[in-house]
């Protein structure tokens, strides 16, 4: 068994795929330490073409080729064949601060915790080109996954590619990503935080997420915002089914919470959405109909409005984000 495995969907990505690559390979490990999982998830581009000599120069590189179905369906299939102790979700656009990885795994490898955490920075492509991370000796601290979630965890950060996971601890509980839709990261993040038992979290920066103009969370459409519809319904079975700690169900609302507000806010800036407001909500509400928010006023104030009065109450914010960015002028 490798002690680690690199999942790596690719799909049209042709610009970013050889750095991407060539950093797993600055990692100081060697190739019989971890396997690299590409899947091709139907790619239109010449991704595979620009790292063919990577891939011929590692016998480690694994390679799943499938239709087009989203991340969540080529991490699912790459989950299904890892063989690593431990599993890293690495998007095909990022990259890895060299010779950060070596030290996380090492950690891991002798503590086995559930869930290892390291820090990231968000980078443009044009900051990416000149950044190098400062990253001192190697220090990281364990605590239970149930006070990381407490403590550590910001629904706006929700992102997979932030930890490693023990593979063990996945397949244990069942844990993977919801087909066909965006956001995919938001609920697996969540269920994995409240299922987990010991974690680390080092201090050193690991992964660097490139900040460019087409992605997901900067192109909102209505089928991307009706995914928010899906995830809070996921995280509300959670909030309805497990057995948490009152302050575990206390985080999780305020979670829940936080994702209706980014999503309203998206429909509230976007005249395209806002027209849609009233379809949008009630789909909302076929899904989850017992959605309620009940952490302190503001969220009873917000719970009123969504159940009486959805439409209006996004429009009304609508005006005050006009307002607000008159104002600025």
């Amino acid at each position: 068994m490798k002690n680690l495995s690199i999942i790596v969907p690719v799909y049209n990505v042709e610009q970013y795929i050889r750095p991407c690559m060539e950093s797993i390979f600055r990692q100081g490990l060697d190739d019989d330490e971890l396997e690299v999982i590409l899947v091709n998830d139907g790619t239109l581009d010449d991704s595979f073409g620009r790292i063919a000599d990577i891939i011929a120069s590692h016998r480690n590189i694994i390679i799943i080729e499938q239709a087009n179905q989203g991340l969540s369906a080529a991490r699912n299939i790459a989950l299904s064949k890892a063989t690593g102790e431990y599993v890293l979700f690495l998007d095909s656009d990022d990259l890895l601060a060299d010779g950060s990885l070596k030290p996380l795994l090492l950690d891991a490898c002798s503590q086995h915790p559930d869930l290892a955490f390291a820090q990231f920075a968000k980078l443009s492509n044009e900051e990416i080109a000149s950044y190098q991370p400062v990253n001192g000796p190697y220090s990281s601290f364990c605590q239970p996954a149930s006070q990381l979630f407490l403590h550590f965890f910001d629904p706006r950060e929700c992102y997979v590619w932030r930890a490693l996971y023990r593979r063990a601890f996945l397949d244990e509980h069942q844990l993977r990503f919801i087909p066909g839709i965006y956001f995919e990261d938001v609920p697996f993040t969540v269920e994995c935080y409240l299922k987990a038992g010991k974690c680390i979290k080092a201090s050193h920066t690991l992964y660097i997420y490139r900040q460019r103009a087409g992605s997901i969370v900067s192109t909102i459409d209505r089928h991307k915002i009706t995914d928010f519809n899906e995830v809070i319904a996921q995280l509300w079975r959670f909030w309805e089914t497990m057995a948490l700690q009152p302050e575990q169900r206390h985080k999780l609302m305020d979670t829940i919470f936080a994702i209706f507000s980014v999503e309203t806010w998206h429909i509230a800036n976007n005249p395209e959405l806002l027209r849609e407001r009233k379809r949008i909500m009630d789909h909302l509400k076929q899904r989850v109909p017992d959605l309620r928010f009940t952490n302190g006023m503001k969220q009873r104030l917000v719970s009123l409005c969504y159940h009486t009065a959805p439409s209006a109450y996004i429009l009304l914010k609508s005006l005050s984000s006009r307002c607000k960015t008159k104002n600025r002028g």
